[in-house]
């Protein structure tokens, strides 16, 4: 059985090749090079499935650890990116999925043994509707946020009539990154509906409540208000271009919030507890 630590260490360093190779072919102008950080993101992802398909997680205690979540995490990223790259034959959304995943699982090493404590009637279909749903959903938000990140640099370079020299040419055109984002929105909607639905429901027999006010269920509810905002306008206002670039950052940087600050420092039903 391959260590959690080994197998945490080589996907690491694949991701960290792909983040330098990448993000270097984007400085440099070299499709070599960029093309070699999309052949190695691509290689650290068949890596790491392959590594959660082997479970090294099932023999710690008690079931995955809060590192096994954020390398999960960082999957669901790279398997975004990848879906871009193949929808939209746009090799700056893998490339830039590369570094996100390269930071979850540099996040993901000091707490490998730190024990995500589940009640015992959460079983396979929660994990199914309830974090899958979750998790491909933070995927999605990553890529609108990376698409937004890169509109509104863009825009605002045009706008104030600022050189596009050097990397900057090889960025893909506005309306490319607003048509991701609207594709990453209103798939993302639907997905985390259905994962918060999934958790109410399983909430009441485990926590004696559909909704009790714990924190995480709160920033989830106003992430969930937020992304009902940007779907609806996307879909009946037709809102393109900056406001729902700056909607889905906001709405990441807020999932960030929860998972980084909420999980870990406040007392929540979902707090990470080091074994």
């Amino acid at each position: 059985m391959i260590s959690p630590e080994s197998s945490t260490l080589l996907t690491l360093c694949l991701y960290g090749a792909a983040s330098l190779a990448g993000i270097s072919g984007m400085m440099l102008r070299s499709a070599m090079l960029r093309k070699a950080g999309c052949w190695l993101a691509g290689l650290g992802f068949l890596v790491q499935t392959l590594m959660l398909a082997l479970g090294f997680h099932s023999t710690l205690p008690e079931g995955l650890s809060l590192g096994a979540y954020l390398q999960m995490l960082a999957w669901f990223v790279l398997l975004c990116g990848l879906i871009s790259r193949l929808r939209y034959r746009q090799e700056a959304t893998l490339i830039l999925s590369a570094p996100l995943a390269l930071i979850l699982f540099i996040m993901s090493a000091p707490y490998l043994a730190a024990v995500v404590k589940i009640p015992p009637q959460l079983s396979a279909p929660f994990y199914t509707l309830h974090i899958g749903a979750l998790f491909l959903s933070l995927g999605l938000l990553t890529l609108a946020f990376a698409a937004g990140c890169i509109f509104l640099f863009l825009e605002g370079r045009i706008k104030s009539k600022q050189a596009m020299k050097g990397f900057w040419q090889d960025m893909p055109a506005l309306s490319l990154l607003d048509r991701i984002n609207a594709f990453a929105v209103m798939t993302t909607f639907p997905l985390y509906t259905l994962g918060i639905v999934a958790g109410l429901v399983w909430a009441k027999p485990v926590f004696g409540a559909t909704f009790n006010g714990d924190p995480k269920e709160v920033i989830s509810l106003v992430v969930w208000l937020l992304l009902a905002a940007l779907f609806h306008n996307r879909l009946t206002r037709g809102w393109r271009g900056r406001k729902p670039a700056r909607l889905a950052v906001i709405i990441f940087g807020l999932c960030l919030f929860s998972i980084i600050v909420v999980n870990t420092f406040m007392e929540t039903h979902h707090a990470f507890i080091r074994g």
